[in-house]
């Protein structure tokens, strides 16, 4: 019976990480000109940040979200993110501390 109880939490934290990175979000894919005149957020890590900077752009990667969103509450911004994973991680973390996302700018070279 505790094996069973231990398998069933061992299940629901990995469909809780896989809901959290790989489940995609509901924001739309935009242009950095579309962005001009409202905050945009790039949540690259420092190296993919300075390798192709977004010119007007805050660098917050995801990691350092918590410590800087109560600058952002409340407010409607952009995000700029290479993979999916970062969008969908990085959108649901700022929605967590009250920040809207209106949409999202793919840095990827490939596309």
């Amino acid at each position: 019976m505790v094996y069973l109880i231990i398998a069933a939490l061992v299940v629901m934290a990995a469909l809780l990480i896989v809901y959290n990175r790989y489940w995609p979000v509901n924001v739309k894919r935009i242009s950095p000109s579309e962005a001009a005149g409202h905050p945009v957020i790039d949540v690259r890590d420092w190296q993919e940040a300075n390798h192709v900077p977004l010119t007007g752009a805050v660098h917050i990667p995801c990691g350092y979200i918590p410590r800087c969103a109560g600058e952002y509450g409340g407010q409607e911004v952009y995000i700029a993110a290479t993979t999916a994973v970062e969008r969908n991680f990085s959108v649901r973390l700022l929605k967590k501390y009250g920040i809207q996302v209106k949409g999202f700018i793919c840095m990827s070279e490939t596309s």
